[in-house]
């Protein structure tokens, strides 16, 4: 009975040490594959080759002339680091003062990441921290016992290769990180509209009836172009009273010229009278000089006054002398007097009235001209040109009726409302002309960000439909607060010089509230989440890799990067989810 019992057990005995067996086995299959390895030579340091191999921890194993070298990346719980355990041929851990170790690595795009290392625990930790992602060519140097040693080996994740032919074909666009300024602003809505100082209403300004029409809808005319020609009786009236306002002016003009002149030359002779100038001197300089009534009215008192004033000399003389008589003296006195009287009075009144005459004369001739500038300012108010007024003397009198309807600014016909023939009224809208060069974007600000919104503001202009951009700063905020919209309006002048802008456009207005310059940015479209970190797409050659960043603010279509990506790196802006489906198939793990 025992000994069936025994036959019994046997088997199961057999089971159970075979799979402990197996499973003494799978804990240290590397240690078997490592003592067979040295069994069959392949652990001999001097047929080690300098690439490493994986040891049984993830890292990467060295060995030459006695010397070992255990190197992983350490990263539980702090920051990624390098960590070396250096031994010798006999397994002992060789001290730090004897040998010196550095890593260099080489990343993707030119980037070198050097690393010193400084004693910790029971080997050697680096100083500097491995940034990911752990992608890289590295080059492990050593100096021990006046030797020099130098490793290499390569570790890849995070990184695609992807032909430029089906980067095409998947849409994978690519720019560079660049400076930018991020602009924090408050978007709106807007519309269109012509700029109201550059549109200019045609009417004719007087009844009259269509001849000719030579601008139409769509044509660009200059300032001063001729749009169409009138016929107007009104007009022919306007050129007759001008006409004859310029005849009844020109013998004021002379009559005027005339007085001024004898004014002149009468106040010159008075000069000449009162410093008593002999008669013959006086009548030397008054013989070249245009005088008229003055001179016979004038000079005769003014020799009698002579004479007078001699004879009288002459009478006090024979008084004194006892040889006239007192009457006789006496006479001559009073001849003298009363000459000398009307001699001044004369003189007085021909001052007076030979100014009294220039002033009227003036007067007159300012009456006249004022006619003449009246009718000319209605015919320049009803269109006509200096020019066409000048030469109203030639003209044919059957073009008085003719009346050229001008633009009075340079632009395009936008509106249009003549045909020939037509009967027009003075106030008819006929044609109404823009300049399209410069538009004005009304903005609906609503009443509750009157607060924030500042005349002098930046606006950044959009039209989605056909991709138009353009910038501008808000230049009017109404005051009056619209009881159904409850928003009041705001203009932006926006320049339109290629005619891209037209009135009627619904577009989308971004009024900056902040600016901040920053060194390093990229399109928001960029950014990634992969593996827990927030990443963006260097791309160098056929290779993509996945570069954590640390970001900063945003304005919403940019990012600021903070860490991680340099100025002038190229970087995937656009379906840079592609790659990141490229790395899930690929399987890319995060290994040391």
């Amino acid at each position: 009975m025992s000994q069936k019992k025994n036959n019994r057990l046997s088997p199961l005995l057999l089971i159970l040490v075979i799979l402990a067996g197996v499973a003494w086995g799978l804990q240290n299959f590397n240690s078997i594959e490592k003592t067979l390895a040295a069994l069959i030579g392949l652990g001999n340091s001097s047929t080690q080759l300098e690439q490493g191999e994986d040891d049984h921890h993830g890292g990467q194993q060295f060995s030459k002339d006695g010397l070992t070298l255990d190197v992983s990346i350490f990263e539980s719980g702090i920051p990624p680091q390098f960590r070396i355990k250096a031994t010798d041929n006999s397994g002992k851990a060789i001290a730090p003062e004897k040998i010196k170790l550095s890593v260099e690595l080489k990343r993707l795009g030119g980037q070198v990441d050097a690393f010193t290392f400084m004693h910790g625990g029971n080997g050697f930790v680096s100083r500097e921290v491995v940034v990911e992602p752990h992608s890289f060519d590295a080059e492990v140097k050593a100096e021990w016992k006046g030797n020099s040693y130098a490793w290499k080996f390569s570790q890849i994740e995070a990184r695609a290769e992807i032909s430029q032919e089906m980067a095409d074909l998947s849409g994978i666009k690519t720019v560079k990180a660049e400076p930018a300024t991020l602009r924090v602003t408050q978007s709106l809505t807007g519309e269109i509209g012509l700029d109201e100082g550059k549109v200019a209403h045609v009417v004719p300004r007087l009844d009259a009836v269509a001849k000719k029409v030579l601008q139409h809808l769509g044509d660009m005319v200059q300032k001063g172009d001729t749009l169409a020609v009138l016929e107007s009786r009104e007009l022919a009236d306007a050129k007759s009273r001008h006409l004859k306002a310029k005849k009844q002016m020109e013998p004021t003009v002379l009559d005027l010229e005339r007085q001024e002149l004898l004014f002149k030359n009468t106040s010159k002779m008075l000069e000449l009278l009162r410093h008593e100038t002999d008669r013959k001197t006086l009548d030397k300089q008054l013989d070249a000089m245009i005088l008229g009534e003055v001179r016979a009215q004038l000079l005769p008192a003014f020799a009698k006054w002579k004479q007078t004033h001699s004879a009288y000399l002459r009478e006090k003389v024979l008084f004194d002398k006892k040889i006239s008589s007192e009457s006789d003296f006496l006479m001559a006195r009073e001849q003298y007097q009363s000459a000398e009287a009307e001699y001044h009075a004369l003189r007085e009144k021909i001052a007076y009235a030979n100014r009294l005459t220039l002033i009227e004369k003036n007067k007159t001739a300012e009456r006249a001209l004022l006619d003449v500038r009246t009718t000319a300012q209605k015919l320049l108010a009803l269109g006509l040109t200096l020019e066409e007024i000048e030469e109203l003397a030639f003209d044919e009198e059957h073009r008085f009726t003719h009346y050229s309807l001008r633009s009075p600014l340079s632009g395009e016909v936008i509106q249009k409302h003549l045909a020939v023939g037509e009967a027009v009224r003075r106030n008819d809208d006929i044609y109404v002309i823009a300049d399209l060069s410069s538009l004005w974007v009304n903005v609906a600000v609503p009443a509750r960000l009157l607060g924030t919104v500042k005349i002098g503001q930046k606006a950044f202009i959009r039209e989605e439909h056909q991709g138009l951009q353009t910038t501008g700063v808000l230049s009017y905020l109404g005051s009056v607060i619209d009881e159904t919209t409850r928003s009041v309006t705001g203009r932006v002048v926006i320049a339109n010089p290629k005619r891209t802008w037209h009135p009627g456009m619904f577009v989308s207005v971004d009024l900056v509230q902040d600016e901040v310059k920053v060194p390093v940015s990229v399109l928001t479209s960029a950014v990634q989440k992969y593996r827990g970190w927030e990443v963006v797409f260097v791309k160098y050659g056929n290779f993509f890799e996945a570069r954590p960043v640390t970001l900063g603010g945003t304005d919403g279509k940019r990012y600021e990067i903070i860490k991680g990506l340099r100025a002038g790196e190229p970087y995937v802006s656009k379906n840079s989810f592609a790659i990141k489906a490229e790395l899930g198939k690929s399987g890319a793990t995060h290994s040391h």
